[in-house]
């Protein structure tokens, strides 16, 4: 039996408008930079979660559903749906505002952070309760993104030493 702490689910969540700067020159926005501002967010609800710095391992199942205009305003939701004993699926979703109001999802990934304590090593993390039927649904979605991503680290590793 683990010794491990239970806790409740963090979100993380923050709103922008989309600037000039942000799109290309059809006017919508970066996929790239909209990764990043996603992966920014998802890495603070990491944190708040784990109560450790939290580092990227991989972003999986990167959906893009819906162009991002100039001047919209988009809102990122970040949620831990699943935790390993250092590792943690947070599920992040952006959501667009255009100018008649209505909002729409417009993409969604799922990133993995592994928590580091002060030397930078992975440090345990707290154990997700799990209280809601929507939360065990993501749990399990959670659990088989953890899972191929842990076969991609072996499929990435094998080829490091292949020299590729």
């Amino acid at each position: 039996m683990s010794n491990r702490l239970m806790k409740r689910s963090t979100e993380a969540t923050s709103s922008i408008m989309v600037f000039p700067s942000d799109t290309n020159d059809y006017g919508t926005m970066y996929g790239g930079r909209l990764i990043e501002m996603m992966d920014m967010v998802g890495g603070i609800c990491a944190r708040r979660f784990s109560s450790h710095k939290a580092v990227t391992a991989s972003i999986e199942d990167m959906q893009f559903n819906k162009p991002i205009n100039r001047g919209d305003i988009i809102e990122f939701k970040s949620k831990v749906i699943y935790t390993g004993r250092t590792s943690m699926v947070v599920k992040t979703k952006v959501t667009r505002e255009g100018y008649d109001e209505a909002k729409e999802i417009c993409a969604r990934a799922y990133f993995v952070f592994v928590a580091m304590d002060s030397n930078g090593k992975p440090t345990e993390v707290p154990t997700l309760e799990l209280v809601t039927e929507k939360e065990e649904k993501n749990n399990k979605i959670g659990a088989e993104i953890r899972k191929r991503q842990a076969l991609e680290e072996k499929r990435f590793e094998i080829e490091l030493n292949e020299n590729l």
